[in-house]
């Protein structure tokens, strides 16, 4: 049996029991896209090495030439992002980026730096500006969406004073000429003011600009309900009621 041994820098982003004492995690990296990673008797040896869901590090890995599949042998852990794991809310929306990952069109240097960066401010900063940061930096990099500058329906500027309707079809904030739900799904100006400043921001400046906490909850509210319209996939922590 040959295998062939390399390190990437990679997040967990899952982790699912296999058999009776293995697990498969997958792992986020910035140039091999996610991994699929098996850990052999992790549930039954306490030397086994571990990594749990969030861990960031530098993974040390093997690839078996005959079957494909790939080993965790070591990890240099960098973060273990506990204060995600300690708060059921938190450990929620993590999992949710996750999912979003996982679950979408392709993975890139730009995706593996947004969730380290969103992980690390999760711990500590705002949460409410963290959700809304990543999804709307999320749905940019996937090409989903608009720019919160102009309709994608009808290309027209939005008025300085509009308040945006919603198209099912398109799964986005619409002109009110071109919404689609007759007003039961809005964006208010100042909502949609934000949204544009911050969607070519790096987070650290988006952070920078200060909105009221009602404000901030409100455009979190709208942009979480507004996922089972716009993502392309059904996202299982949606439906568990811990972060509507």
């Amino acid at each position: 049996m040959m295998e062939r041994d390399f390190k990437t820098l990679g997040i967990v982003l899952k982790k699912d029991n296999v058999k009776d004492n293995d697990v498969v995690i997958r792992i986020l990296t910035p140039d091999r896209g996610i991994l699929e990673v098996y850990v052999y008797g992790v549930r039954k040896s306490s030397k086994a090495v571990r990594a749990s869901v969030f861990t960031e590090g530098v993974f040390s890995l093997s690839r078996r030439t005959e079957n494909g599949k790939i080993t965790l042998k070591d990890v240099d852990t960098l973060s273990y992002h506990e204060e995600i794991g300690g708060s059921l809310e938190k450990t929620a929306l993590a999992s949710l980026f996750c999912e979003m990952i996982i679950k979408g069109k392709s993975v890139d240097a730009y995706v593996y730096s947004l969730l380290a960066a969103v992980f690390d401010n999760l711990e500590q900063g705002e949460v409410d500006l963290v959700v809304i940061y990543f999804i709307v930096q999320y749905l940019r990099v996937q090409s989903l969406g608009g720019d919160w500058r102009y309709c994608p329906e009808c290309q027209s500027e939005y008025k300085d004073d509009e308040i945006l309707g919603f198209s099912l079809s398109l799964g986005t904030a619409v002109c009110n000429k071109c919404d689609e739900m007759n007003g039961s799904v809005i964006l208010p100006p100042n909502a949609r003011k934000y949204l544009a400043r911050i969607y070519e921001c790096s987070i650290e400046e988006a952070l920078e600009i200060r909105i009221s906490q009602n404000m901030a909850r409100r455009i979190r509210g709208y942009l979480l309900r507004s996922l089972r319209h716009s993502f392309p996939a059904h996202l299982n922590v949606l439906d568990t009621g811990l972060i509507l």
